[in-house]
C-alpha cells in the first residue's frame, strides 16, 4: 500500500514538473515580443535580444546577445551589452502565467556609464524620468505596470566577467573595472542581503575585493542609517581616480575612508553604518598609511 502511495504521488508530482516545462515552453516562444516590450517599459529604455532559449532546469530562460540602449540624451550607443542574461524563474506563478524570477545571472556584460556636464549620470536618467511619469499617474497605475516591475525582481543576482567603462564629459577623465564579478544574494524587498564583488580596477588584473552584509532598508530612510558588515582586500587601488570619477560615492562614505592617492587595503573590516562605523585593519599608501582598531 505505501509503495503504491509513493508511485502514485511520484507520477504526480513528475506530471506537474513536466506541465510547467511545458508551459514556460509555450510562454516563452510565444510571447518572445511582449516580454522585451514589458522588459522595455520597466526600464524605460530599448532592449534587443537575439534569441530567447529556453531551459529546462533550472526552469527558466537564456536570452543571448542582449543590448540595452543608452538614453539618447546621452549617446546612441549601447548602455549594456552582453553575451547572455540567464533567468531562473519561480514554479508556481507559471501554472498561472506569470514570469516571475528568482535569479538572474548577467554574462560577459559590457557597461558604458556616462557622466554629463550638469552631473547627471545615463544609468539614472531614464529610470528618474520613468519615476516622475509615473508619480504624476500613480492612482491609475496598472496591473501590468505592476508586473512588468516584477519581472525584473530577482533575489539573487549574478555578474560574471563584467566591464564598467565610465567617461566623464566634464573634463574627459576615464576609469574601466574590468573582470568583474558581482553577486547579489537574499535579496528580499527590505530584508538583509549579502554583497559580493572582485574586479581590476584601472589593472590588469583584480584588485579589489568586497564581501558584506547589508541589514533591513525598510527600517531606515537615509541609506547612510542602513547597518552593515564587511570586509575590503585592495592591492594599488587608485582612490584619487575613483574619487574624482565618483563624487557621490566619496561623499556617501565616512571621513575616515575619503582617502586620495593608491592605497593597498588588507582586510580592512567594517562594522555599523555609514553614520557611524566602526574599522578594524590596515591601509598604506601613497600619501600616507594608517591602523584602525
Amino acid at each position: 500500500m505505501r509503495k503504491r502511495i509513493l508511485v502514485a504521488v511520484s507520477a504526480a508530482l513528475a506530471g506537474v514538473l513536466c506541465l510547467t516545462l511545458l508551459n514556460v515552453n509555450f510562454l516563452v516562444r510565444h510571447n518572445k515580443d511582449v516580454l522585451v516590450a514589458r522588459a522595455e517599459h520597466a526600464l524605460g529604455r530599448k532592449i534587443a535580444v537575439d534569441q530567447i532559449e529556453v531551459t529546462f532546469w533550472p526552469v527558466g530562460a537564456r536570452l543571448v546577445n542582449l543590448v540595452l540602449a543608452d538614453d539618447p540624451a546621452f549617446s546612441n550607443e549601447d548602455f549594456l551589452r552582453a553575451k547572455a542574461l540567464r533567468v531562473e524563474l519561480r514554479l508556481l506563478p507559471l501554472f498561472i502565467g506569470q514570469f516571475r524570477p528568482k535569479r538572474m545571472d548577467l554574462e560577459s556584460p559590457i557597461i558604458s556609464v556616462i557622466r554629463d556636464a550638469q552631473g547627471r549620470y545615463n544609468f539614472a536618467a531614464a529610470r528618474d524620468e520613468k519615476n516622475a511619469r509615473q508619480d504624476a499617474v500613480k492612482s491609475k497605475k496598472s496591473r501590468g505596470e505592476r508586473q512588468d516591475s516584477r519581472l525584473l525582481w530577482a533575489s539573487s543576482f549574478n555578474i560574471s566577467g563584467g566591464t564598467v567603462r565610465f567617461r566623464d564629459l566634464t573634463d574627459g577623465g576615464e576609469i574601466s573595472a574590468a573582470q568583474i564579478n558581482f553577486r547579489i544574494t537574499d535579496f528580499e524587498s527590505g530584508e538583509p542581503f549579502e554583497i559580493e564583488l572582485e574586479a581590476a580596477v584601472n589593472a590588469a588584473a583584480p584588485n579589489l575585493q568586497i564581501k558584506s552584509w547589508i541589514g533591513s532598508t525598510t527600517e531606515n530612510r537615509d541609506f547612510r542609517d542602513v547597518p552593515l558588515a564587511g570586509e575590503i582586500n585592495a592591492t594599488a587601488l587608485d582612490l584619487g581616480k575613483v574619487n574624482k570619477a565618483l563624487p557621490q560615492l566619496r561623499k556617501a562614505l565616512p571621513r575616515a575612508l575619503r582617502f586620495d592617492g593608491i592605497y593597498t587595503i588588507k582586510e580592512l573590516k567594517f562594522k555599523g553604518t555609514l553614520n557611524s562605523l566602526s574599522l578594524k585593519g590596515a591601509v598604506t599608501g601613497t600619501d600616507a598609511s594608517f591602523r584602525f582598531e
